[in-house]
């Protein structure tokens, strides 16, 4: 997925869970919206460099999106969770995903209680597909999620009732940097979403994680990584 050309700017502070406070290059400040439910712990702190989308709503209240920020180890990561569905998306009509080779993509499907990111479908039965946006790594490992989420816990649950009912169904975590050689949940910061996971995960549903190759210019899956689900 190819970015417009990004805005640089400097991070001064999250004001809540969609707003943070930046100082652009040319010395003002500016308020910018952040598309993302999570705490982007490591990811943001006082002074690193961003980079900011244009809004393309000329009414909206922020001028601004965040779409990445300079890691401190170096590299970048995206601050976009939303990313991780284009990304998923993108790399299955290119044919980049050997685990989904399918031909027609529905997105937003309803099932339960819970709208689920794809229904991908093919000659084969249909394969249900909940995206997650990892945006935490600590030694290389990327975790998920870094702030509780019952949302997700659901999800996952939905996902194991397909798979009794005869679907295929995987949980895609997408580590929106470079640097998550491996993949596995954050049990300190949600142990029920640990568990359920690895739970749904011996009742049949896939997991999947791959990393991406992130710059100014572009966000695209590199590679998939191994999982370790007790990690």
């Amino acid at each position: 997925m190819r970015f417009p050309e990004l805005i640089p700017a400097r991070f001064i502070k999250r004001q809540n869970r969609f707003s943070a406070g930046v100082r652009l290059e040319s010395g003002k400040l500016a308020d910018v919206y952040v598309p993302t439910t999570g705490r982007l712990t490591g990811v943001l702190r006082p002074g690193c460099q961003v980079w900011l989308e244009p809004a393309d709503n000329p009414g909206r209240k922020t001028r601004f999106t965040m779409a990445l920020a300079q890691l401190e180890t170096g590299g970048m990561c995206s601050t976009n969770a939303h990313l991780a569905n284009h990304i998923f998306n993108e790399a299955i009509k290119e044919g980049e995903l050997s685990a989904f080779s399918y031909g027609l993509i529905d997105r937003e499907v309803t099932f339960g209680d819970s709208r689920l990111d794809f229904r991908l479908l093919g000659d084969d039965k249909a394969c249900w597909v909940e995206v997650k946006s990892v945006t935490f790594a600590e030694e290389g490992i990327g975790r998920f999620p870094d702030a509780p989420t019952p949302r997700g816990r659901r999800h996952l649950g939905e996902l194991a009732r397909l798979v009794s009912l005869g679907h295929r169904a995987s949980a895609v975590f997408i580590a929106q940097r470079a640097d998550a050689q491996k993949f596995a949940p954050f049990e300190l910061i949600d142990p029920d979403f640990a568990e359920v996971l690895r739970q749904i995960n011996d009742l049949g549903v896939e997991i999947h994680a791959y990393r991406c190759n992130v710059s100014t210019e572009q966000i695209r899956i590199a590679e998939e990584i191994p999982i370790d689900l007790f990690a």
